[in-house]
């Protein structure tokens, strides 16, 4: 493993779940005299990709705990008044944040960036209940919604959000477009360096620690079993014997964490031959760093598997 792949892991592992002690807020409140186009948002990468488009020309709030999973968190009474007095709500689409459907929100506020590519989207197999963080008990079911682990329809979705801040601020449309620019070229730089990485792996088993990676899966063909094992929590033993019985079949020789693991967790893959690198969704705000460079140390950790499996 040369210098600059070393780095990139020990940053993969250096950044905590999505979802880390900073403060949920994208961008500071306005003065009373701004004219900032007020925008809220479901999730942390629709907040970034809103503040690198629209600049100083907008105020992007993102109220969700950093503690909790956006997809499955419900705001208060307080905080959806919040989101009523929006300019713009971003909406990621395919069943993400379903508190919206029980909320009264106004209709010409809301926009779902990811309409334009329900084509894309990528069915849930079966129905899965289970548990993790505050949110409590919750279901995978329907429609995989972690649609920007595609880079393509991440970009997808910048444009949408592109397009409606130029709605709302014509004046500023070759602002927002030569911003759009250079985040889509950030975005389909690292969908090559996965696509290439991928293509290195190739039909290698991998594990998942979390069913929450199905549109990488998709774009890159990688042969991946997505388990249910939270990084904060100590498998049991019936979690061990199940993944002992996978291997026979699928005798993989990494998990891609979604949060850094347990010690004692790495340890006891270790012992079954298994790696463990960080590949974090990011729907929440990083503890370090922004989504481009969550996105980034998320491509190094293909790259090491690439390296490992071909060294």
């Amino acid at each position: 493993m040369n210098i600059r792949q070393l780095a990139i892991l020990i940053f993969a592992f250096g950044i905590a779940a999505c979802g880390g002690n900073v403060p949920s807020e994208v961008a500071p409140a306005a003065s009373e005299e701004s004219t900032r186009l007020i925008v809220y948002t479901v999730n942390y990468p629709l907040a970034y990709f809103a503040q690198r488009i629209g600049g100083e020309l907008v105020e992007v709030h993102f109220p969700a705990p950093v503690d909790e999973d956006p997809a499955y968190w419900s705001p208060d009474a307080e905080t959806i008044a919040a989101y009523q007095t929006a300019d713009l709500i971003l909406l990621n689409g395919a069943g993400y944040a379903k508190w919206v459907d029980r909320a009264t929100l106004p209709n010409s506020k809301m926009v779902n960036t990811s309409s334009g590519n329900a084509d894309r989207f990528v069915p849930l197999e079966g129905t899965t209940t289970h548990s993790h963080g505050p949110g409590g008990e919750h279901e995978h079911t329907g429609w995989a919604f972690t649609t920007w682990l595609d880079p393509r329809l991440a970009a997808a979705q910048a444009r949408t959000v592109c397009t409606e801040l130029a709605k709302a601020l014509p004046d500023h449309l070759g602002t927002f477009e030569t911003n759009l620019t250079v985040l889509e070229g950030e975005l389909l730089e690292i969908d090559g360096r996965n696509a290439a990485a991928a293509e290195l792996i190739g039909d290698s088993p991998l594990f998942f620690s979390h069913p929450v990676y199905q549109y990488l899966l998709h774009r890159y063909g990688l042969n991946g079993i997505e388990v249910h094992w939270e990084p904060d929590e100590a498998p049991d033993g019936h979690a061990w014997d199940d993944l002992e019985n996978q291997l026979a079949s699928h005798p993989a020789k990494w998990m891609l964490w979604e949060g850094e693991p347990l010690e004692d967790t790495v340890t006891g893959l270790d012992e079954l031959g298994i790696g463990s690198l960080l590949f974090d969704p990011c729907g929440n705000v990083p503890e370090i760093g922004d989504f481009m460079s969550v996105m980034e140390a998320n491509a190094g950790s293909l790259e090491t598997i690439a390296e490992t499996l071909n060294g």
